[in-house]
C-alpha cells in the first residue's frame, strides 16, 4: 500500500477554514438492511422505499432509534435548531469521523461551545444506561452530523478523503 500519512500540509489547504472528512452517502442501502433495521422508519416515513425520498434523518431513526434526532434536535439553541432540522431532511450524507482541521481557535472555540453544550442538554433525555451500538455511541453519532452541518454552515470547508489503514496486519 502507498504511504498514504500527510507529512506536511498540503498546499490546497491554505483556500480553506477548515479540513472535514469526505462525506458518507447513506442512501446506498440494501433492501434487506432497510426491512431488517427500518421497519419503524418505514412505518413512519413509508415515501423512504424510493432512495430519492431518504435522508439522514430516516438513516438516523433507523440505526439510532426512531425519534431520536428529533428529540435532540429540539435541544438545540434557536439558532441551530430549524436549519440543522432542515439539513437532515434534506441531505443524505455527512462528514464521517467527527474529525476535522481548523486552522482558527475562534472557529473551534464557538464549534465546541455549540456541540458540547446541546450533548449535555441531551444527556438529560438519553443518560447513560444506554443498550446495543446505536444507542451506546448516540452522542458521537448526533456530533457526527452536526459535525457537518456546522462546518459548513459556517466555515469554508474542504472534504478530504478519510483513509483507514489496519496497522495490525
Amino acid at each position: 500500500m502507498e504511504d498514504v500519512t500527510i507529512r506536511e500540509i498540503p498546499k490546497e489547504w491554505e483556500k480553506f477554514d477548515t479540513i472535514i472528512g469526505e462525506n458518507i452517502n447513506i442512501n446506498n442501502l440494501k433492501l434487506s438492511k432497510l426491512v431488517k433495521h427500518g421497519l419503524w422508519s418505514l412505518v413512519r416515513n413509508p415515501s423512504a422505499l424510493f432512495k430519492s425520498k431518504r435522508s439522514i434523518r430516516f438513516h438516523f431513526d433507523m440505526w439510532h432509534g426512531n425519534g431520536n434526532l428529533d428529540k435532540a434536535i429540539d435541544l438545540l439553541d434557536d439558532n441551530e435548531r430549524e436549519d440543522f432540522r432542515k439539513y437532515t431532511r434534506e441531505n443524505v450524507s455527512f462528514s464521517r469521523g467527527n474529525m476535522f482541521v481548523c486552522r482558527s481557535k475562534k472557529i473551534i472555540d464557538n464549534y465546541y461551545s455549540s456541540i458540547f453544550s446541546w450533548l449535555e442538554r441531551c444527556e438529560k433525555i438519553f443518560g447513560f444506561n444506554l443498550k446495543g451500538y446505536g444507542m451506546t455511541r448516540i452522542y458521537g453519532f448526533l456530533a457526527e452530523r452536526y459535525l457537518s452541518y456546522w462546518f459548513n454552515k459556517y466555515t469554508k470547508p474542504l472534504l478530504w478523503p478519510v483513509i483507514f489503514y489496519d496497522i495490525t496486519k
